[in-house]
């Protein structure tokens, strides 16, 4: 299976993870550039959370991928806005969005049975796999 190189799953989920870390540490840094409210403090607790998310995603858990998809945009769905700055949590609700749709991909990658995963370097010997085995029929150099 050939995939496009602008499609390819840890590509996207790579991205997808650093997208979140940079939302989660947006989110952290709120806390110097606004002044400290109880709301605030929430905001920088869900960019901990992200950023947990963001490691999580350069790992390689499916784990992650489903969590990103799925509690990233309920967020933009239920309308918590804690801020009153719209242009803030617009991108924040984009950026999440994103970050959800870049996971698809990898997901369904994972999940797919016919997906096959080689790494780069072992393209070559995946499809040399029969001669790399040894000749049974020589002798013995026990």
């Amino acid at each position: 299976m050939i995939t496009h190189p602008d499609t390819d799953p840890l590509k996207l989920r790579n991205l997808a993870a650093i997208l979140a870390a940079m939302s989660g540490a947006s989110q952290c840094l709120s806390l110097w550039l606004l002044p400290t409210t109880p709301t605030l403090l929430i905001i920088a607790l869900m960019g901990t959370f992200y950023l947990v998310l963001g490691l999580g995603l350069f790992g390689i858990s499916r784990f992650s991928l489903f969590l990103a998809i799925t509690l990233l945009p309920l967020r933009g769905w239920f309308g918590l806005y804690p801020l009153d700055i719209p242009a803030w949590e617009l991108l924040r609700v984009a950026s999440d969005i994103t970050i959800a749709l870049l996971c698809v991909p990898p997901l369904w990658a994972s999940l797919h049975p016919h997906h096959q995963k080689i790494e780069p370097g072992m393209r070559v010997h995946a499809d040399n796999s029969d001669m790399l085995e040894p000749d049974k029929s020589g002798v013995d150099n026990a």
